[in-house]
């Protein structure tokens, strides 16, 4: 989520433009910095890591029609019916992100047929009058329930102020679909650590926690964007100011009012791989707890690769005590070179089914990978 065409923060730039000139700064200067965070975790020295095995077809979702001629970003995908619902940010050729839906048999996964954009944006002064981006799908209370990330013309100290809303839109067949209400259901407010930050974007998953009395709450995990404003970041050497991101939960009965609000990954300064920002945690439920899948912004590779995590609750998490975590990185000469990011999970028996953004946060397509289970 650097200020980019790719991804919707500034149309003006792509995502590849800024880091390639990101690249050529001085690494001295655009690293420096002189502060570590810290935050409540459990923490080991090694951690478990998935052994994934990229799909020989990748990409295998292409952008290509005019509603998504510049990415397909942010996949979600629910298997339903036999066929997989893919749910994405569509950048089309006016630069503007739609969310949109293709389907395929997963039989055939490199042919999906093209439903287009799902959803009107917003009006005037809306949070989503700019585009609407990231979309998570869940069945919540007999309906499908699609949060998305509005970009409006709002501005404020962060760096990513314009996005402030996180919106909701139901369905009964996941073809259709009606927001619910038009106002966002979610903002950046509530998160005692960052009082005063305004900006968020979904980026993850919701997992359902049945209780006591019969009902479930269902916890969202979503990315919080407290990074301040710089225009002189790359001379400046703040990257690591205006690309702070921290992944969030909330918990929801309805899930239209959303409470208990609170930071589950905080940024690791002393880890390269993710000094600069953690990004939509996605989550799943084990014999013995929850593994997590997340995007790390860090030194190291100097753009995003996926990361691993394990927790006993779903709220604290063990990354391990290093960059040892990290299970997707970058390939040279391939379609994802230059970011690896944005993951959604599906669990198939004794496997895990992964989909991911490469180059360009989606302007490459979409790309799968499988792996064994680790517990």
């Amino acid at each position: 989520m650097v200020n980019m065409k790719m991804n919707g923060h500034d149309m003006k730039k792509s995502r590849r433009e800024l880091l390639a000139s990101a690249i050529t700064v001085p690494g001295i200067a655009l690293w420096k910095t002189n502060c570590i965070g810290k935050e409540s975790s459990i923490e080991n020295p090694k951690l478990a890591l998935h052994t994934w095995d990229r799909d020989t077809r990748n990409p295998i979702f292409v952008p290509g029609s005019s509603f998504d001629a510049n990415g397909a970003q942010g996949p979600c995908v629910v298997l339903h019916d036999g066929l997989w619902w893919m749910f994405y940010a569509g950048i089309g050729k006016d630069g503007v992100q739609r969310i949109c839906l293709v389907t395929a048999n997963p039989e055939k996964p490199t042919e999906w047929e093209r439903y287009g954009p799902i959803l009107d944006l917003g009006p005037k002064e809306a949070f989503d009058e700019k585009g609407a981006t990231y979309p998570c799908v869940h069945r919540i209370g007999g309906k499908w329930h699609l949060y998305y990330s509005g970009r409006s013309n709002r501005e404020g100290r962060q760096h990513f102020s314009n996005y402030w809303g996180i919106g909701l839109a139901q369905s009964e067949d996941l073809r259709y679909w009606k927001k619910h209400p038009t106002e966002p259901v979610l903002q950046g407010d509530g998160v005692k650590e960052y009082p005063d930050c305004q900006a968020l974007v979904g980026l993850g998953n919701i997992i359902d926690l049945p209780q006591s009395d019969g009902r479930t709450l269902h916890r969202l995990y979503y990315t919080l964007l407290p990074g301040l404003k710089d225009p002189n970041y790359l001379a400046n050497g703040t990257w690591h100011v205006i690309e702070h991101k921290v992944c969030i939960a909330a918990h929801s009965y309805d899930g239209i009012e959303w409470s208990d609000r609170q930071i589950v990954l905080e940024r690791r300064r002393e880890v390269p791989t993710e000094d600069i920002g953690v990004v939509g945690l996605n989550v799943w439920k084990t014999e013995e707890g929850y593994r997590g899948i997340y995007t790390g912004l860090g030194t190291k590779f100097r753009t995003y690769a996926l990361a691993e995590a394990a927790s006993p609750d779903g709220l604290k998490w063990d990354r391990g005590t290093d960059s040892g975590n990290v299970s997707l990185t970058l390939r040279p000469g391939s379609w994802d070179s230059g970011m690896i990011g944005y993951p959604c999970v599906l669990r198939e028996k004794d496997r895990l089914r992964l989909f991911y953004n490469g180059t360009g946060g989606g302007g490459t397509g979409v790309g799968m990978a499988v792996a064994s289970l680790v517990e």
